[in-house]
């Protein structure tokens, strides 16, 4: 671990001399801003949030960065799989958070501790979302529950007094109870208001704009079912409501007549989600097999250390990874779906080692230079982000695999590997994401 210790030595350094910037954190952050948009901004408030002695206007001035360049991420709002069953692989990956909306939010709340009225002015510049209506063979809707969360802290923590007896705070908010352009917003918008803190009035007024606004949307079937699903949010508000002795019907009307207007509208047939998980293609299926016969017995045990310390499972192993290196298919998605999963479990059980070596060289060289990352960059961060995990969770008894994370060509898998070095996760994020 010598950049580890090189790490803590400057630091320690930094803080007898009285300075501010840790030389090694300035630099990842010079490093991180040359990434693609949406790793730039990720790691810049990585790096930004790092427990460390660093002045105010240095973490600052990385926020707005990671904000501005965060505008340009290929995904502009978080998604989620709905319905509890999974669908693809990497329905995963949309938590990551690598979105633009997602990330800018993340900025704004970083921002709030160290100049509450420049988080305000960040998230004013932010558009009121226009989310697009989806087709049934989208199998995730857009989440906007960061947005509207961001928004309620805003309010809580960005307004003066005065400003709030001014009523500044309430048409801030106002903005954002009467602007719904998509179902999958009404939940997040009941849930601020339930825990705004405005007054009575304040708050049956905005109530009531959201009743005027339900209405008045026009759901595709995707999003409306995710609406539906998410109800409780509205009851959940209309028991403020009524805590607050103010009248409820006019939002419970409201929702009913969103719900009964768009019910008319045809539905989705979700037959395409059963064969989630397997192999379409042919070529697949046959790699899926020799990748079980690699990894299992005859008896559907998983083959032990012992099992697989002999020449004909080594031959085995090689001539599965050339075969993998070699296939080519018509389906981007399905190849890198599948070809992540076949290295992916072949570098956790391959026993540490020569052979272990030699698979991750192969998902290394994989990744490096995999155009996934130039047009699908969540999902091909979310295989490498599995892959780090992984590494980092026996780190000492894999010192050469994070060498080779460390010293890789691509910048994004030499920086993350160093993040993950100095500033590691904590547990339960580590493992939400396996």
């Amino acid at each position: 671990m010598g950049w580890l210790r090189l790490f803590v030595f400057t630091g320690l350094a930094a803080m007898a001399s009285g300075a501010t910037r840790p030389p090694l954190l300035a630099d990842l952050a010079d490093r991180a801003r040359s990434l693609p948009p949406e790793f730039a901004a990720d790691a810049l408030l990585r790096i930004a949030a790092a427990q460390y002695p660093a002045d105010a206007a240095w973490r600052q001035e990385a926020i707005e960065d990671a904000f501005r360049l965060a505008a340009a991420a290929q995904e502009p709002f978080p998604r989620r799989n709905w319905t509890g069953k999974p669908v693809r692989a990497f329905d995963k990956a949309y938590i990551q958070g690598l979105d633009a909306c997602t990330l800018r939010c993340r900025a704004v709340h970083d921002m709030l501790a160290l100049d509450y009225r420049k988080a305000r002015e960040m998230f004013g510049s932010i558009p009121t979302p226009q989310i697009p209506r989806l087709s049934c063979d989208d199998s995730l809707v857009y989440d906007l529950s960061i947005f509207y969360t961001t928004a309620g802290e805003v309010a809580a923590r960005a307004f003066s007094r005065k400003e709030v007896a001014n009523d500044a705070q309430f048409h801030f908010l106002e903005r954002y109870a009467v602007g719904l352009t998509s179902p999958v917003e009404a939940a997040p918008v009941a849930r601020l208001l339930t825990g705004a803190p405005l007054k009575n009035g304040q708050f049956e007024a905005l109530v009531d704009a959201l009743a005027a606004a339900l209405p008045q949307l026009s759901a595709d079937r995707r999003s409306m079912s995710a609406a539906e699903a998410e109800g409780a949010a509205i009851e959940a508000l209309a028991a403020e409501c009524t805590r607050r002795r103010v009248s409820a019907q006019p939002l419970l009307d409201g929702w009913h007549t969103f719900l009964s207007g768009n019910a008319r509208e045809a539905g989705c047939v979700d037959g395409k989600s059963a064969a989630a998980g397997r192999c379409a293609s042919p070529e697949c299926r046959q790699l899926a097999t020799r990748f079980s016969a690699l990894i299992m017995g005859a008896n559907a045990y998983a083959l032990t250390a012992e099992q697989k310390a002999n020449d004909e499972w080594r031959i085995s192993l090689r001539a599965y990874l050339a075969a993998l290196a070699e296939w080519k298919c018509d389906n981007p998605s399905e190849c890198f779906e599948f070809k992540d999963r076949f290295y992916g479990e072949l570098f956790h059980t391959t026993p540490n080692g020569p052979e272990r070596d030699l698979v991750l060289g192969a998902l290394l060289g994989w990744l490096q230079r995999n155009d996934y990352q130039r047009d699908h960059r969540v999902e091909w961060f979310y295989a490498l982000n599995t892959l780090i995990l992984r590494v980092f969770s026996d780190s000492e008894a894999m010192k050469a695999s994070v060498r080779a994370l460390r010293d890789s060509p691509d910048p994004v898998i030499s920086l993350y590997t160093q993040l993950e070095q100095m500033m590691p996760r904590p547990m339960e994020r580590s493992v939400e994401l396996l």
